[in-house]
């Protein structure tokens, strides 16, 4: 083995390399951005999750002890926790703030639910619940019943609350507690894979098919085939399309095995319409192949096609809604956000599957969608225009 020759093909490789100033900028360039993205994300203060109190209840007077009002210490302990951002609504407004998502909980305290307890020993809660996203739903549950076992503890002094443990029948101890939840969207069976669910769904459809239009229509390009179209009747509008859709057949393929692996294999639960969540993916899986499409402009290899990662999926990935709400990010970046084509794909995915929403509800996502498409198949054939030129 010869240590001058091994030296002499490693130099080879790195001036070629070298040469290359498109690939050194993506070496450098492309970690800093998600190093950056990642770090702005992962340090961003966790935003209070808003939950809504409709606290009806009148208290009571004792002769005693005096006036004790459950209801208000509980409020009061809940308002105390930097988890959460607490609303006070009135009943009417509770179905439409978890509708809307203003509010991810509500938590209702009747107008007799002091009385009840001093007469019973016995509390309970009736919470509920947004549930589309099940983290949330377990934090909202956690805090309403440390914050009600907290003000439970701090009548001891008067007589009442938490002497240690109501007795049941058979003689051991039971918390004087309980949390009713009703679930406004989804349910107890719905569980963070179910959340994520449509999250690797998304992301599966966009980045693999992206990597196979921009890999194919590379390969293309470097075979000679598009000055061979070029020469044809065929204008570059048509040679775009034609691309587009004969690619798009794989995606379509690919979604498919994506989708039914996802429902019937992983057992993912979902309330909506199969057909419209098929329709959402193939969207984005399109919106895949014009990226790919038009990013096969801008490399000269398939090592620059790899590239691109970074730079085209992994933002989308952090910035799309993925696994942080954009509401959450820092508001220099919401802005990034709803340029991201996966955020509305993710949003209406999430609506379907979690909410059980029709086409009536999510077609603002589905219009932006068929809009990016539009748009990413215009910017191809320009792009094309000018390599064959």
């Amino acid at each position: 083995m010869s240590g001058r020759r091994i030296l002499t093909i490693t130099r080879r490789v790195m001036k070629q390399v070298l040469r290359d100033h498109r690939t050194v900028a993506l070496l450098i360039v492309a970690p800093i951005l998600v190093l950056s993205l990642g770090a702005l994300l992962f340090r961003t203060d966790p935003v209070a999750i808003p939950l809504g109190i409709v606290n009806e209840d009148q208290g009571m007077s004792l002769p005693v002890v005096g006036s004790i009002d459950l209801g208000q210490r509980i409020l009061d302990e809940l308002i105390e926790s930097d988890r959460l951002e607490v609303i006070e609504l009135v009943l009417g407004e509770v179905d439409e703030r978890l509708l809307d998502g203003s509010a991810q909980g509500v938590l209702i305290l009747p107008e007799d639910f002091t009385a009840d307890f001093l007469q019973d020993q016995q509390a309970e809660l009736d919470l509920r619940l947004e549930g589309s996203n099940p983290t949330r739903s377990m934090t909202i549950t956690a805090q309403v019943t440390q914050a009600a076992m907290e003000s439970l503890a701090s009548l001891a002094g008067t007589g009442f609350g938490m002497p240690g443990a109501s007795q049941a029948d058979d003689g051991e101890g039971s918390l004087p507690l309980s949390v009713e939840v009703t679930y406004f969207f989804g349910g107890e069976e719905f569980d963070t894979m179910d959340y994520v669910a449509p999250v690797y769904i998304a992301v599966l459809a966009m980045f693999l098919v992206f990597l196979l239009a921009c890999v194919a229509f590379l390969r293309e390009r470097s075979q000679g085939t598009m000055e061979r179209l070029a020469a044809t009747p065929a204008n570059r509008a048509e040679i775009v399309l034609g691309y587009m859709l004969g690619l798009g057949l794989f995606a379509l393929i690919q979604v498919s095995v994506i989708l039914f692996y996802t429902v019937w294999v992983l057992k993912i639960h979902y309330l909506g319409s199969l057909a419209l969540l098929f329709l959402i993916i193939t969207l984005l899986a399109f919106v895949g192949v014009n990226m790919g499409i038009l990013a096969s402009a801008f490399a000269r290899n398939e090592f620059q096609v790899v590239q691109f990662v970074p730079i085209l999926i992994i933002p989308q990935i952090l910035l799309g809604g993925s696994f942080w709400a954009v509401s959450e990010m820092p508001q220099y970046l919401q802005p990034f956000a709803y340029a991201m084509p996966i955020y509305y794909a993710n949003t209406a995915l999430r609506d379907v599957m979690l909410k059980g929403w029709g086409l009536a509800e999510i077609w603002p996502n589905i219009a932006v969608l068929l809009g990016i498409i539009g748009v990413l198949y215009m910017l191809s054939a320009l792009m094309m225009q000018r390599e064959v030129a």
